[in-house]
C-alpha cells in the first residue's frame, strides 16, 4: 500500500487548470534592467568574437548582416553549411572535429560531424593544441553560444504588457505554458506561452556566470516579495528509501547535506554543508553542485561517457576518465544503490515490465529485449520512481495552494514551478510571509510510503528575494527568521543601489 495521495485522470485535469493560471499569471519583469543587460550581453558577445578572431586570424562574426564580404577570410558562427560554416573552418584550421550521435529522418542514430555545444565541449576537453589554460577560441565560441541562448530565449523574449489598476503605464510579464504530463515521470514541462509571450519558465539559467543577466530582471509585483521553496535534497529521499539505506535516511532527517559530503569525498577537500556558517556560494557552490550531479548520475546508472556529455551540455568540461573515477568514488560511498535499488528496478522490469510509484501511477517498459544491451531502458527506469515521486509531490502542493486561492476567491500566488520547487509572489510583510509559509509547509506535508514499507517525508527549505538573483535563506520558519531575512535583503538592496549610484 502506497501514499494516500493518488494520481488520477481527474486530478491531472484539475492540475492542468492550475498550471494554466500559473503560466498566464506570469512573472513581472524589470524592462529597464532587461534593456541594460541586453547591451551588456551584446558587448560580452563581441568580446568573445574578438578573442576567437585574434587567435584564428580570421573575422569571426554572427549573422549574415555582419558578413565582412567575400574578400575577407571569415566564419559565421550561425552558418551550418558551405565553406563558410564553422565545421569547414575548424577543419581547415587543423582541428579534429568529433562525430556526434544524431537521429536521422527514420529515427535511427547515426554519427555525424558536429559543431554543436557537445562537440565543442569535447574539443575543449581534448585541448588539441595544448593551450596552457584550454583553447581560448573554442571557449569563446561556447561562451557566445551560451550568451546567445540567454539573449534569444530570455532577454529578447516578448513580454506581455498589462495595465495595473490605478497605474498609467503598463507593467510587463514573462508568461509561459505548462504541461502537467510534459514528461514521462509526471514532472511538468514548460514552453513559450500559447500566444507567443515569454518562454520556458522552469529552466531559468542559474549556475552559469551569465545567469545573473536574466535572474535579476525577474521581480515581484509592487509591494510584494518572492517566497521560494524547494524540497531539500529531493531525489535523495526516494533513492535512499528504495536502497533501504537507513543510515542515509537518518542523515536526511537530521538535515545533513549529503551533496556536500559526497563532494568532499570525491574531490578530496573540505566542502562545508550549505547550512554551515562557513558556507560560501562563490567558493563552494560549483563543487557542491557537481557532487549533486555525480550522485544523480550514479543513482540513475549513467556511465562515464554519458556523464561527461551531460556535464558538457551544462558547460562543464570533465573528461571521460575523470568521470569514471568520480563515479567509482560515488559507488564506494554508497554501494546499496547498486546492490538493492538497481537490483529492485532490474527485477521488476525483467519480471513484469512495469514500475508503480507510491502514488499509484504505473509505467510499462516494453522495450526490453533478451540478450541485448538494455542500459538506456534501465537508466530511464532507475530515474522514474524518484523523479515521479518528487514531481508529484510538487504537484500535490500546487493543487492545495491554488485550490485554497480559488476557494478564498483571491488571485493565486504561485508564479513559477521548477520540478521540485515553487515560487510565490506575495505581499511583503512579516504577517503575510508567515501565513503563506505556514500554508506552503502544510501543502508539502505528506507521508510517502514505498512498496518495501519504508516511509519518508521530504522537508522544504525557503528563501526570500526581491528578484530571482539575490535571495536570502530563512534560517527558521518563524517571525524571528523572517525578520532576519528581510533585514539582510534590505542590506543587499541598499548595497546594490549604492553600487549603481557610484
Amino acid at each position: 500500500m502506497g501514499s494516500k495521495d493518488r494520481i488520477t485522470s481527474t486530478f491531472l485535469h484539475k492540475l492542468q487548470s492550475h498550471y494554466y493560471n500559473i503560466g498566464d499569471r506570469g512573472i513581472r519583469v524589470d524592462v529597464e534592467q532587461i534593456e541594460a543587460n541586453k547591451k551588456k550581453v551584446q558587448s560580452l558577445i563581441q568580446t568573445q568574437l574578438d578573442i576567437a578572431s585574434k587567435q584564428w586570424g580570421i573575422v569571426v562574426y554572427i549573422g549574415a548582416d555582419n558578413n565582412p564580404g567575400k574578400t575577407v577570410d571569415s566564419v559565421n558562427l550561425n552558418s551550418t553549411s558551405g565553406e563558410a560554416s564553422l565545421l569547414k573552418k575548424l577543419q581547415a584550421l587543423g582541428y579534429h572535429v568529433p562525430k556526434i550521435n544524431k537521429k536521422n529522418e527514420e529515427g535511427e542514430y547515426e554519427q555525424k560531424y558536429s559543431t554543436g555545444e557537445l562537440a565543442l565541449q569535447k574539443m575543449l576537453t581534448e585541448n588539441q593544441f595544448n593551450h596552457p589554460t584550454g583553447d581560448p577560441a573554442i571557449r569563446a565560441v561556447l561562451k557566445v553560444r551560451e550568451l546567445g541562448k540567454l539573449q534569444n530565449g530570455y532577454l529578447n523574449a516578448r513580454f506581455c504588457p498589462r495595465i495595473i489598476q490605478g497605474q498609467k503605464d503598463p507593467q510587463f510579464f514573462f508568461l509561459s505554458t505548462y504541461n502537467v504530463v510534459g514528461t514521462v515521470t509526471l514532472r511538468r514541462g514548460s514552453k513559450r506561452h500559447t500566444f507567443g509571450w515569454g518562454n520556458n519558465a522552469q529552466n531559468f539559467p542559474k549556475h552559469s556566470e551569465s545567469s545573473t543577466y536574466v535572474r535579476e530582471c525577474l521581480i515581484p509585483r509592487e509591494g510584494n516579495i518572492f517566497l521560494m521553496v524547494d524540497q531539500i535534497q529531493a531525489e535523495e529521499w526516494p533513492v535512499s528509501a528504495l536502497s533501504q539505506n537507513l543510515v542515509a535516511l537518518d542523515e536526511l532527517k537530521l538535515g545533513v547535506d549529503r551533496h556536500s559530503r559526497l563532494a568532499s569525498k570525491v574531490f578530496g577537500e573540505y566542502i562545508p554543508e550549505k547550512s554551515f556558517p562557513d558556507w560560501d556560494e562563490a567558493k563552494y557552490g560549483l563543487k557542491r553542485y557537481l557532487g549533486k550531479k555525480i550522485k544523480h548520475a550514479r543513482n540513475y546508472g549513467m556511465r562515464a561517457k554519458r556523464m561527461s556529455e551531460s556535464l558538457a551540455q551544462e558547460g562543464f568540461s570533465v573528461s571521460v576518465p575523470v568521470c569514471t573515477i568520480l563515479l567509482d568514488k560515488a559507488a564506494a560511498v554508497d554501494p546499496t544503490v547498486d546492490s538493492i535499488f538497481h537490483k529492485y528496478i532490474h527485477d521488476e522490469i525483467t519480471n513484469s515490465r512495469t514500475l508503480t510509484g507510491p502514488y499509484g501511477w504505473s509505467r510499462m517498459f516494453l522495450g526490453m529485449r533478451p540478450n541485448a544491451d538494455n542500459s538506456t531502458l534501465f537508466n530511464e527506469a532507475y530515474a522514474w520512481i524518484p523523479q515521479h515521486t518528487v514531481g508529484s509531490n510538487t504537484g500535490f502542493a500546487v493543487d492545495i495552494l491554488e485550490s485554497y486561492a480559488e476557494n478564498s476567491r483571491v488571485e493565486g500566488s504561485i508564479v513559477q514551478e521548477g520540478h521540485d520547487s515553487i515560487v510565490q509572489d506575495i505581499p511583503c510583510s512579516t504577517a503575510s510571509i508567515l501565513e503563506n509559509l505556514e500554508r506552503t509547509v502544510k501543502s508539502f506535508d505528506r507521508v510517502i510510503r514505498f512498496s518495501n514499507g519504508i516511509e519518508i517525508q521530504i522537508p522544504i527549505e525557503a528563501e526570500l528575494g526581491y528578484d530571482f538573483k539575490d535571495t536570502v535563506s530563512l534560517k527558521s520558519f518563524d517571525a524571528k527568521g523572517v525578520e532576519a531575512a528581510l533585514e539582510k535583503l534590505e542590506q543587499k538592496r541598499a548595497k546594490k543601489q549604492s553600487e549603481i549610484a557610484a
